[in-house]
């Protein structure tokens, strides 16, 4: 980004802080508490979307201090810092996302990858080979943190395509690199498992909805909602986008099965032991009329407990004299900016729900009147639509934070099921696929020329519309009868 353009974003970010700090007036609800923290968040929201989300969420937290807006009866930045870095979803991401690197490093992803793309009925059939290629990245990637197989799963497309002859540009490559890039919105948005943003709409709701929604919760509508967005898209694929497909016929199973290489015993046991992870993570859903003490004492330990267990087994547990995993080396692997962000967001959602600021009461004084007398299921349809809309031109992350704020404003004293709801405000606003700007890893499609938004715009619109109808047809009664 060039200078000038830096400096003018800065000057707006300024000018932003300025204008909502002595221009807008604490009334209709808003307390001058709740301006203060305006000012912080309004700014920092822009600055997100226009210059980066490192250093400008850890300036966002020392501004949140200096507003005293979360001060408690010692200081004013105990509660920040607790509520930020001290929040459990930060050591949640560190082991989770530590766990996928043991899990990549050991060739299990490359190994369940392998498998699904060289089974017998998909040789000399194009449209099942896509559809069990896409397959395994919904799979993995419901478990793993998505950007990393999204990087694997990259490099594998690109090297079948130019074993098939074809090139960036043409349908049957466009549509390989769709179903990794869709598909990395589709699980990012469907599990909490390794995935940030669920993570953090899990953490911002908790104070409203005065619960916290499990990770077997969330899988119980992120499933569901992971099958149906597959489904949509393979019928996108073979019936509307019907990629050119004649250069399969050199697809040689035999030979790529003959390149594979065997799993490991570090990655058999690594798998075993996420595998135990992962049915601990589900077990509160489905233990509780079994073993009501040990659901009880689980929920009680919180979701972060097991990956850090299991993160110490695989560094004690030594396969032929070395450690499975060593963890200098994973943590590596873990962006300290993705870590700083997921703290900030995690505490100003905390922050704008405080009763002390307003802003709920506020944002609920301002739009009501334009809403009045619609039923709720519009008013939901709206913000669904809102949400999934405004997240392919900005970051999905901003889009949940903003939408799910509107929807506590405008819902909580409706009566209706709102755990249920943040969830699908959540599976919407994480749907970000049109557009460079629309997600962290669109980057990695769009730069390389791997997609355009010439060649997908116009599925990629089909597949949205898609989405929203089955979120508001389907996921919703759905969640409203699980949850």
């Amino acid at each position: 980004m060039k200078t000038n353009k830096v400096y003018l974003h800065y000057g707006v970010g300024v000018a932003l802080f300025l204008l909502v700090m002595f221009f807008l007036p604490a009334e209709n609800g808003l307390t001058a508490d709740g301006v203060h923290l305006l000012a912080v968040l309004i700014p920092v929201l822009y600055l997100w979307i226009t210059v980066g989300t490192d250093w400008v969420s850890l300036l966002a937290l020392g501004a949140l201090v200096m507003t005293g807006v979360m001060a408690n009866d010692a200081n004013y930045y105990a509660d920040v810092y607790a509520g930020s870095m001290g929040n459990f979803i930060i050591i949640t991401v560190i082991s989770c996302m530590a766990l996928s690197a043991v899990l990549s490093q050991t060739g299990v992803i490359t190994k369940i990858a392998d498998w699904f793309i060289t089974r017998k009925i998909c040789e000399g059939h194009p449209y099942v080979f896509l559809a069990m290629f896409i397959l395994s990245f919904f799979i993995i990637g419901t478990f793993m943190e998505a950007t990393a197989v999204t990087i694997m799963y990259i490099d594998l497309a690109s090297e079948i395509c130019e074993r098939l002859g074809y090139k960036k540009g043409e349908k049957f490559y466009t549509v390989m690199m769709c179903g990794i890039y869709w598909g990395n919105a589709v699980v990012s948005a469907g599990s909490p498992i390794s995935h940030v943003l669920p993570l953090l709409l899990i953490a911002a709701a908790a104070p409203a909805l005065g619960m916290t929604i499990s990770f077997g919760q969330w899988l119980m509508v992120g499933i569901p909602f992971e099958i149906m967005a597959y489904l949509l898209l393979m019928l996108v694929i073979r019936f509307v986008w019907r990629p050119e497909t004649d250069k399969f016929r050199d697809y040689d199973i035999g030979s790529m099965r003959k390149a594979e290489q065997p799993l490991r015993r570090e990655g058999l046991i690594a798998a075993l032991i996420f595998a135990a992870v992962v049915i601990v993570w589900l077990f509160p859903q489905f233990g509780r009329s079994i073993f009501p003490e040990a659901v009880t004492y689980l929920n009680n330990i919180g979701a972060c407990v097991p990956p850090i267990i299991a993160l110490a087994l695989v560094c004690v547990i030594h396969v032929d004299g070395r450690p499975i995993a060593r963890f200098p080396e994973l943590v590596k692997t873990i962006p300290m900016g993705l870590l700083i962000f997921t703290a900030t967001v995690t505490v100003l959602g905390a922050a704008v729900n405080l009763d002390s600021c307003g802003i709920s009461t506020w944002l609920y004084n301002i739009l009501s009147p334009a809403l009045s007398g619609l039923p709720a299921l519009a008013v939901m349809s709206i913000l669904v639509f809102g949400a999934l809309a405004i997240s392919q031109f900005m970051s999905d992350t901003v889009a949940m934070y903003l939408f799910y704020a509107i929807a506590i404003a405008l819902l909580a004293s409706t009566g209706i099921n709102m755990p249920a709801f943040v969830i699908i405000i959540g599976l919407a606003a994480i749907m970000g696929i049109l557009t460079p700007a629309a997600a962290v890893p669109a980057p990695l499609f769009f730069g390389p020329g791997h997609i355009t938004l010439q060649n997908t715009v116009k599925y990629a619109l089909l597949f949205l519309l898609l989405i929203f109808i089955g979120l508001m047809v389907i996921i919703w009664p759905l969640a409203n009868a699980l949850i």
